[in-house]
């Protein structure tokens, strides 16, 4: 037997179809739970870090610990502060740790770990504090850290097709450096590569897009850092940011602001995140909303 709806009962069942009509794909659901892998339950999760210490070069920091419901860890710039004899120290381009009559250098082309006790490491590598200047950022991770057994997830605005928009990508004349205001007070220079073209919610947009890459012509990743009309109330005061994969410089492409995300400050203490300026001027329920107060 087949059943056979008239056109104007269809039409009266229309204020359901959104329920139904934007099913989140798996690769958005995937990238969901990689995100909150990535704050609580990965090895080193963001959640995890007890304490972060910033060391220009000549610095070196101190691991100091006290006992409380957990063993947390804390660095110190004063050796006399210390509780243990694990040195950190940044000269020339390299990175030393001392622990006792050890002592082993780094080379930081990338993140370095060193296990320090059960559950617990510490991980340093290079990130720019200043424009063209680097620091060693050096981090504590403790698998017992109770922020991240609290984490109850990220908090996302239901998916949206109409949030994914195929864009033209204009490329900047030169390379250009934005020194960006950093959640710690710093500056930070990202290096604008142009700008996507493109139509929201039927509105005609233009967005600056981003690299960490002075040579164009190695440019893997794009990144917009935005603001929307509802930042600060129900998405991220700072802004949110939004990577797109690419092979060198595209001219076109394809933005799904349902994977707009919050960076690493909106919820940990230890990063220097760059605050967004640039701003999409329209209401963007997409994406990742705002924290919770932490």
């Amino acid at each position: 037997m087949r059943l056979t709806i008239p056109a104007g009962m269809l039409a009266s069942f229309a204020f359901l179809w959104p329920a139904f009509a934007d099913p989140a794909p798996a690769s958005w659901e995937k990238w969901r739970a990689e995100e909150n892998a990535a704050w609580a339950t990965n090895e080193f999760a963001i959640l995890k870090i007890d304490d972060a210490v910033y060391l220009n070069d000549g610095q070196s920091a101190w691991l100091s610990n006290k006992k409380q419901k957990v063993l947390q860890y804390m660095w110190t710039l004063d050796a006399l502060s210390a509780q243990s004899g694990l040195r950190v120290s940044y000269a020339d381009g390299e990175a030393t740790v001392t622990s006792g009559r050890d002592m082993h250098s780094f080379t930081l082309e990338k993140t370095q770990t060193v296990n320090v006790a059960p559950g617990i490491d510490v991980r340093f590598a290079l990130t720019q504090v200043n424009p063209g200047v680097d620091a060693l950022r050096v981090m504590v991770y403790n698998q017992a850290n109770p922020l991240a057994g609290d984490f109850k997830g990220l908090e996302y605005f239901p998916y949206d097709a109409k949030a994914v928009v195929s864009a033209t990508f204009e490329a900047s004349p030169g390379t250009e450096g934005v020194d960006f205001q950093t959640s710690r007070g710093w500056l930070k220079r990202i290096y604008r590569a142009g700008y996507a073209s493109f139509t929201l919610y039927g509105k005609p947009l233009r967005l600056a897009m981003y690299t960490f890459e002075t040579d164009m012509t190695k440019v893997t990743q794009l990144s917009a850092f935005f603001l929307d009309e509802l930042s600060g109330t129900e998405t991220y005061g700072v802004g949110r940011y939004i990577d797109i994969d690419v092979d060198g410089l595209p001219k076109t492409m394809t933005i799904d602001f349902n994977r707009a995300y919050n960076p690493n400050c909106a919820r940990s203490p230890h990063y220097n995140c760059p605050y967004a300026v640039d701003k999409v001027p329209l209401a963007l329920r997409a994406g990742e909303k705002i924290p919770p107060k932490h």
